[in-house]
């Protein structure tokens, strides 16, 4: 138990709130995070927002927030000192406020490169003993698919038919169960397979033998791509460089916040799926290194 300003508040029950990053919109969050912290806090009542907001003589104000009432930037840090956001959150906070009230396109496009880069995407973390997901490539596109076309226990052909390279229909219905029976996709009221989680992780276990074999595949198919004759688009870079091993650890730095930034863009794509990528990205030494004195 802890006093914030004022009132006592249980910090055990901050696992019941919602977190900024898994919004793309601040009112919504706004909303949410107010039933959240009431149905466990009583005394965190509109009033008492509005209160905390410096506005003891209205009551109306937070209301009018969530139904559309411009946040200006004196109220957008005392949200901030409200909620009591780390770092990391106020910055994501203070750009999403401004990318929801961006008034034209380009504006719209400014903010919401600067989500991208700040977002913490959630992941869920793969259990070791769920590894026979990355047995085989098509798991992960399977997984990923379905979140583009409408597939039930029964009727899968136009996946089969859209997966490339081609997997059978047998194998097919059964990378269906298995990612059902490991958690990964569910059948929802309408009888359609969705995914449970928008992105998976196998956390800091990526030098298990097997997601090394799933990483050869995913090379095998990078490379059928490449040689490919099919009219299926694909874009390939290739760069070899010399660079000291300081700068290596900056690349190294990099291409980690770049992967955050690619997930995080997938998680906040405002448009529907229509195709399944696979995106590899390999920085390895072609020779031993040099001694400089």
């Amino acid at each position: 138990m802890a006093f914030i300003d004022g009132f006592l508040y249980n910090m055990s029950m901050e696992n019941k709130l919602p977190g900024i990053f898994e919004y793309n919109n601040f009112r919504l969050f706004l909303k949410d995070y107010w039933e959240a912290r009431y149905s466990f806090d009583k005394s965190f009542t509109k009033s008492f927002v509005c209160k905390m907001l410096g506005l003891p003589r209205t009551r109306s104000y937070f209301n009018d927030v969530i139904n559309g009432k411009e946040v200006t930037d004196t109220f957008i840090e005392r949200f901030v000192k409200l909620i009591g956001f780390n770092k990391a959150e106020a910055r994501f906070f203070r750009v999403l406020v401004r990318f929801n009230q961006a008034a034209n396109p380009d504006e719209r496009e400014f903010y919401f490169d600067q989500l991208i880069s700040l977002n913490r995407t959630p992941t869920r973390i793969i259990d070791p003993k769920a590894y026979i997901f990355y047995n085989e490539w098509y798991h992960n596109v399977i997984r990923s698919l379905i979140d583009v076309l409408k597939v039930t226990e029964t009727d899968y052909d136009e996946l089969v038919k859209k997966i490339y390279p081609p997997v059978s229909s047998r194998k097919v219905k059964e990378s269906l169960e298995l990612l059902n029976e490991l958690g990964m996709i569910r059948i929802d009221e309408n009888g359609y397979y969705r995914q449970t989680e928008k992105s998976i992780t196998t956390g800091d276990a990526v030098q298990d033998e097997l997601i090394k074999q799933y990483q050869i595949q995913c090379l095998e198919l990078a490379e059928q791509s490449l040689i490919g004759k099919g009219d299926l688009p694909h874009n390939f870079h290739t760069n070899t460089i010399s660079i000291s091993h300081e700068g290596y650890k900056r690349l190294e730095k990099h291409l980690a916040q770049f992967m955050a930034e690619v997930r995080s863009l997938v998680h906040k794509d405002e448009f529907p799926a229509d195709r399944v990528y696979q995106m590899n990205i390999q920085l390895f030494p072609c020779s031993k290194g040099v001694d400089h004195e």
